[in-house]
């Protein structure tokens, strides 16, 4: 039965257009006979060589990093335009390599054969959506976008924090993010099938707080419902609270979530009788609670029931290594947002990007993408699309760092003599066929200063 299996998996796919199967790193493991005769390879000559030394504009390593598929991208190969699109292949939530399809058999059809997958594609989230929306997690672990060494620790946190029963508090500047890790942990927690309620703090008026954490009875004031109401609290009760902004509670509110998370236990607004709840508290904030706490702001012992579990969530600013892999992130988000095809950003634009300061950090990134895409005619996003970003980072110097700064902080090159500095430039051209922007990506230098190396040391 499996070679059965296996013979018929083999006839479907050699009967589609060109198809290859990659790695998780990115190698060859597969390529179908209408692959090898457009491109002109045999199977021997491209097993276990990864994707990019072959075609440098291919975007599998994309796919790689952020296990998000990739439709109908241009690729040229052996002089053709063809499109390709990338398929992360999953077992079990675990990455397993990139299912490629490439149409070889004309324009119009790979543009249709990519409007018929990115509408289904859309069907197919709006179908998880709805199923997501039951369990109230809009978000998963896999959505924290980055590979620095700090949203690592990030990611290590959400775990372990999902692991436990206590408070957490999520400290982080607006934009950050705090949201999503709040979501995170309770996607990994062992309350993920019960709610997560959303609480933002400074969006409640003071004088409905009590009643909506804590409901109300019939008949408890004017206009109470004469069945009265369940509280966050009781609506949450199993699962997670979460509460936005927590340092925008009022201090009059302050000992009554001080005595739910002492007692375990809510009482209705008009209510006589306590009622046990088991909610897990998740709370944000955007300001130091301590600072909160010597401006008598904060009442201490509150600080010390909330503050058990702490994820600081580090600013953009501070990991922007992190920013060409979240614009391309945010691209595609944007892209079925906006019903759009954009498929990639010029390396002078990412440069900019790594330079500013981002004092609004992801939020306002997703603004500025948002805002040139709309400007954007073609699949490419330009500098020239960033004219009001471009104006603001001049008009702003102070959030913009000097291009030497950026390379020498980030590049592979730091901290090497001009001679293994030229030793390592050479080799890693090598190792990717002379291909520059691969090169450059390797080394985390921009091209600018690639090209000014190679005159430097007189690398031909």
């Amino acid at each position: 039965m499996k070679d059965l299996i296996e013979q018929g998996m083999k006839f479907l796919l050699d009967g589609l257009d060109a198809v290859s199967i990659l790695d998780e790193k990115g190698n060859y493991l597969y390529a179908n006979a209408k692959w090898m005769e457009q491109l002109n390879m045999t199977l021997p000559n491209i097993l276990n060589r990864k994707a990019w030394e072959i075609f440098p504009d291919t975007r599998a390593h994309e796919v790689i990093q952020t296990h998000e598929p990739i439709i109908a991208h241009p690729v040229t190969a052996n002089g053709n335009k063809l499109f390709a699109s990338y398929y992360p292949i999953m077992d079990n939530q675990k990455f397993c390599g990139v299912l490629v399809l490439t149409m070889i058999t004309g324009m119009e059809n790979a543009i249709n054969f990519s409007r018929m997958v990115t509408s289904m594609q859309k069907e197919l989230t709006s179908y998880k959506s709805r199923v997501d929306s039951l369990y109230n997690a809009s978000y998963s672990i896999n959505n924290i976008i980055g590979e620095s060494a700090a949203i690592k620790q990030v990611r290590e946190q959400i775990v372990a924090a999902a692991r436990t029963k206590s408070t957490v508090l999520i400290e982080g500047e607006t934009g950050t993010g705090k949201e999503l890790v709040a979501h995170s942990i309770h996607a990994l927690s062992p309350r993920n099938a019960a709610r997560l309620v959303r609480i933002n703090c400074s969006a409640i008026p003071e004088e409905l707080m009590e009643s909506e954490l804590f409901g109300y009875e019939a008949g408890a004031f004017t206009g109470a419902k004469k069945t009265g109401k369940k509280g966050k609290f009781e609506l949450a009760d199993g699962g997670s609270i979460f509460f936005d902004e927590i340092n925008q509670l009022p201090l009059t509110m302050q000992p009554k979530l001080l005595r739910v998370l002492q007692e375990r236990e809510v009482e209705r607004v008009g209510g006589s009788l306590p009622m046990p709840v088991d909610v897990r508290v998740i709370s944000a904030t955007n300001v130091p609670l301590e600072r909160l706490v010597q401006e008598r702001r904060l009442r201490q012992d509150l600080f010390y029931r909330l503050n058990i579990f702490k994820i600081k969530i580090p600013p953009l600013r501070e990991r922007r290594e992190d920013i060409p892999l979240l614009t391309k992130s945010l691209i595609f988000k944007l892209n079925y947002q906006l019903d759009m095809n954009i498929s990639k950003i010029e390396d002078d634009a990412l440069e900019l990007f790594c330079r500013y300061d981002w004092p609004g950090n992801i939020r306002e990134l997703q603004n500025v993408l948002e805002c040139a895409m709309n400007n954007a005619v073609e699949d490419t996003l330009e500098l020239r699309h960033f004219r009001a970003f471009t104006d603001l980072a001049a008009s702003s110097g102070r959030h913009l760092e000097p291009a030497e700064m950026k390379a020498q902080r980030h590049s592979a090159l730091q901290g090497l003599d001009e001679e293994k500095a030229k030793a390592l430039i050479v080799r890693t051209l090598d190792k990717h066929g002379g291909n520059k922007r691969a090169a450059a990506q390797e080394l985390q230098i921009s091209r600018t200063i690639l090209y000014k190396k190679l005159n430097r040391y007189q690398i031909v």
